[in-house]
């Protein structure tokens, strides 16, 4: 489960409809197509020690060393093409099933600090009600000096979920948190 953070500016925002969510980015170029030239680049050594007749010893190795490399470094740049078009197509499926069948309820939060920098890292564990059963999903938050504070332990939070969406939108703010506390406590 993944879970997005929205700190909204306004109480009144909290529970607005959801909206339109954005899509996910792709990954850089050097991430999507580095496979691409270290296949030419192996097929390359591999054709040269091949071309090459009676090499030396020296030659051969630095030869067999430099296909090794290539074929390392193809598979490994693969493999990174490979999760991250996973995870594209994973994030793009849990979008749209959001944008389909968006539904709306209170949850609430387990919150621990850490000082990052100027800023503060937040996690916890967000608690929600999910169709018939409760559901608990780990979270994080970065929170910038000066940006509008992030959940206070066991504050409530506005969550978004969709059936067949492993992501959830969580909107959050302080004074709606408050708010919600008065008007139930």
């Amino acid at each position: 489960m993944s879970v997005r953070w929205q700190q909204v500016p306004t109480a009144s925002d909290v529970e607005a409809p959801l909206g339109e969510l954005p899509a996910p980015r792709r990954p850089g170029w050097l991430r999507r197509w580095l496979w691409a030239p270290a296949v030419v680049a192996t097929i390359g050594i591999y054709v040269t020690q091949r071309l090459v007749e009676d090499p030396s010893g020296e030659l051969e190795m630095w030869l067999m060393l430099a296909l090794l490399a290539g074929l390392m470094v193809t598979a490994v740049a693969a493999l990174v093409r490979y999760r991250d078009d996973q995870r594209f197509a994973h994030e793009s499926r849990s979008v749209e099933a959001l944008r389909r069948d968006a539904r709306a309820t209170t949850g609430s939060v387990t919150v621990s600090e850490r000082p990052v920098g100027d800023s503060v890292m937040l996690r916890g564990l967000l608690t929600y009600p999910r169709g018939d059963e409760t559901a608990e999903d780990t979270w994080s938050l970065l929170v910038p000096d000066g940006a509008d504070p992030g959940p206070r332990p066991h504050d409530p939070v506005a969550v978004w979920w969709a059936p067949g969406s492993d992501d959830v939108v969580a909107r959050y703010h302080r004074g709606w948190a408050d708010e919600l506390r008065r008007r139930t406590g």
